[in-house]
């Protein structure tokens, strides 16, 4: 028996024979409880304490053996501090309890480095919570928990300081106060056992860096999360380098005396370098063995790579996937020979039954209508399952403007094993905003009153109605899109605008007066997935004003044609885009064509012509490659030899080439000033990556770039020697009046007359 046993016996006779008169007098009795009454129980309920009790109305009580029994089970719940068991009047067993206290409330303070949501889940885990019972016992727990959760973050030095207050209602509070001390430094990494790689080699793979006078870094601070994910990056270093018997022997992290310096020890064993001895492919194979075959990246003779083996079973899942075969396994088997060091590999297939979508149900969405949802799907319902319909149906809504993000489970339908259903989780972000105010951009100062809506009732349409007034430019203009105007996907967009400019007021560009208002109608047709066609037409009536130093072209232009010049448009188009996102796409290219040109009967006859490739590469998680490349070009036909002057190229600014102040590139007239041209080249390389020390970025983002590009006058000057060229880092926010644009850069190739400007930024426009 073990001394807790002993101790409630002990305490059950003492109060048998000198506690309990009433049952003492009858103690070598024993009786048929006839009910049984429960005392001093306040917050748990009779039958709880009748559940825990072994003894029952009707049950024959034998106070000797019985009553320890008793007084066992109700001490072992741990709910109470004191029970007493007695016998009232003949036949009836009383029960009085003393309750232990409740814990009322749980307040953290002091802490800083780690979040108080996170001690507090940590708590949780550990069966500490409110409403749990409490008991000495319990502080010790807190403590260890807390201290745990701080170890682990490599605050060593952490003092935890608990106070236990009584209060109202046999409840506690417990007011956790922590000193969290700095985290401990890794002075030093220490690889042993490597013979293959040099120890910096390996060391430079770690999160963990020794210690770094780098105030930004954490990289040196200690945490056992991060070396165990170390630990499995040198794993995984060595098995995808053919180490197939590569071990972590141990690993000794030591402490100093002050808990502030880390010293961390890895042994390894390395082994031999193995080579594939054969591949072989086995299993029940609905899909021809050699389409199976040409997917396996692991060739007889090469290394062994644990990561081409992982690749080649994921590319053999996806296409059973393709053909339905959802819950496809693909197993790896392999046969090592450690006399030849070399592994045979023998990927055994199990496809399983083809999988079909029973339901397809969205939740998230508040505002947007399910039909704008569902049409966007690629994967359907009744259809044979298709992890690539369903990556594509991902990122088909994920391009939607006004949704923030997707995600989509595959559950198994109950009861079945050949059906799914699709879980579309969706979280809108904000379709619309209107705003209204004064700011000031490298165009100069600007008032304006926008009103944008990408999710008009809930409909998918969109709508955008804007009000500009700056130092060149008022512009005042309406448009509003259809996405499916028709059920197959046919887009249409109808946009109708006023807008007067004063280039007199521009300290870069010829000088002269226009107001121009019209309206247009464009459709998109999807030739494809990926691929759309878009065909419009337009009408715009151009009026020209002069001034004093207007130059002498535009007045010879105006002598000869007038001053007002009515324009009849036709536009064609043509994409392919597969980028995962419209705004802030982090994968993906996009190709785009575009002709423009007044029809005959015109006033003036012309045509313009551009090509644009943008192109976006994830290089990991948070840092993204892109590159740009745009060319226009036109000229004039029919009694016209060039573009009209109002409608030439520029270039210079946020928008085209930063670091040059906005439309100030190209020819030039008689007094200086930017006069555009009928060909522009463009191109931008970027390195594209969120804020630091931020986990989910959102709507904001970095990038490092370099731009280059010109304006000419025709295609017949283009001249590389002419190129201008900038670098620099740029931010962009996507703010709710709209999105803003920040650039600093440094042009490193400008000429004499060349008008920079380093620091440029739009505020409320489109950029």
């Amino acid at each position: 028996m073990s001394i807790s046993r002993l101790t409630v016996a002990g305490l059950f006779l003492f109060a048998l024979l000198f506690g309990q008169p009433l049952l003492a007098q009858s103690s070598a009795q024993s009786f048929v409880v006839a009910d049984i009454v429960v005392e001093g129980n306040e917050r748990i309920d009779l039958g709880t304490v009748l559940n825990y009790l072994p003894v029952r109305a009707r049950d024959n009580f034998d106070p000797a053996s019985d009553g320890a029994r008793a007084l066992r089970a109700l001490y072992d719940t741990g709910l109470f501090s004191d029970v007493v068991i007695k016998r009232r009047g003949a036949n009836v067993l009383l029960v009085e309890v003393v309750e232990r206290p409740s814990i009322g409330s749980i307040s953290i303070e002091g802490n800083q480095k780690i979040p108080k949501e996170e001690l507090q889940s940590s708590l949780r885990q550990a069966d500490i919570a409110l409403g749990r019972v409490y008991n000495r016992s319990l502080l010790e727990t807190v403590e260890r928990e807390l201290r745990r959760v701080y170890f682990s973050a490599g605050n060593y030095g952490s003092e935890i300081d608990i106070d236990v207050k009584d209060l109202e209602r046999n409840r506690v509070a417990l007011d956790i106060n922590i000193k969290e001390g700095a985290i401990a430094k890794i002075q030093h990494i220490n690889i042993v056992g490597n013979t293959s790689y040099s120890e910096d080699e390996l060391v430079k793979l770690l999160q963990s860096r020794e210690y770094t006078p780098n105030p930004f870094s954490s990289a040196d601070e200690y945490s056992q999360v991060k070396l165990a994910a170390d630990i499995e990056t040198l794993r995984s270093f060595y098995l995808d380098r053919g180490f197939t018997r590569f071990e972590v022997d141990s690993t000794q992290v030591s402490i100093s005396p002050d808990k502030r310096d880390i010293y961390i020890v890895i042994n390894i064993n390395e082994g031999d370098r193995y080579t594939v001895r054969d591949v072989k492919l086995r299993g029940t194979l609905d899909v021809p063995e050699q389409e199976l075959l040409d997917l396996i990246e692991v060739e007889p003779g090469g290394v062994f790579a644990r990561k081409d083996i992982v690749r080649s079973s994921n590319a053999i899942t996806d296409r059973l996937g393709q053909d339905g075969f959802a819950f496809a396994e693909v197993d790896v088997l392999p046969d090592i020979d450690d006399a030849s060091k070399d592994v045979g590999l023998t990927f055994v297939v199990t496809p399983g039954k083809r999988v079909y979508v029973r339901r397809i149900i969205f939740t998230g969405q508040y505002k947007t209508r399910d039909e704008v949802l569902r049409r966007e799907m690629r994967q359907f319902e009744g259809s044979r399952f298709s992890p690539a319909l369903v990556n594509r149906s991902r990122i088909r809504l994920q391009r939607l403007a006004f949704m923030q993000s997707v995600s989509i489970r595959t559950p198994r339908v109950p009861g079945t094993d050949d059906q799914v259903d699709l879980e579309v989780n969706v979280t809108e972000g904000p379709s619309g905003s209107f705003s209204a105010g004064f700011g000031y951009g490298t165009e100069g100062a600007s008032v304006n009153l926008a009103f944008s809506q990408e999710n008009l009732f809930g409909t998918g349409q969109s709508m955008q109605f804007a009000f500009d007034n700056n130092d060149t430019t008022r512009q005042l203009s309406l448009s509003i899109r259809d996405p499916y105007f028709t059920d197959d996907g046919i887009s249409r967009t109808v946009r109708a605008f006023i807008s007067e400019t004063d280039t007199s007021n521009s300290s870069a560009r010829t000088t002269y007066l226009s107001s121009s208002r019209g309206a247009s109608v464009n459709f998109g047709v999807p030739l494809s997935e990926f691929s759309t066609f878009r065909v419009g037409a337009g009408y715009e009536r151009t009026e020209i004003g002069r001034t004093e130093t207007t130059p002498d072209d535009i007045n010879a232009f105006v002598d000869e044609h007038g001053d007002t010049y009515d324009l009849w448009n036709l536009k064609m188009g043509f994409s392919f885009d597969t980028r995962n996102r419209t705004v802030f796409a982090t994968s993906g290219f996009i190709n785009r064509f575009e002709l423009d040109f007044s029809v005959p009967g015109s006033d003036i006859t012309y045509y313009k012509a551009g090509y644009s490739f943008e192109f976006f590469y994830p290089i990991t998680e948070r840092y993204t490659f892109s590159s740009t490349v745009r060319v226009n070009g036109g000229a004039g036909y029919g009694d016209f030899e060039d573009i009209p002057f109002f409608k030439r190229y520029f270039a210079g600014g946020v928008t085209t080439l930063r670091g040059y102040r906005a439309g100030s590139l190209g020819p030039k007239d008689s007094v200086g000033n930017a006069s555009g041209g009928d060909f522009r080249t463009l191109g931008t390389v970027e390195l594209i990556f969120p804020p630091p020390f931020v986990e989910e970025p959102g709507a904001t983002r970095f990038s490092l770039f370099t731009d280059f590009g010109n304006v000419y006058r025709k295609y017949e000057d283009f001249d590389t020697d002419e190129f201008r060229a900038s670098y620099g880092v740029a931010f962009v926010w996507l703010s709710p009046v709209g999105p803003l644009t920040f650039s600093y850069s440094y042009p490193y190739n400008e000429r004499s007359g060349d008008r920079i400007d380093n620091f440029q930024f739009t505020i409320g426009t489109i950029f």
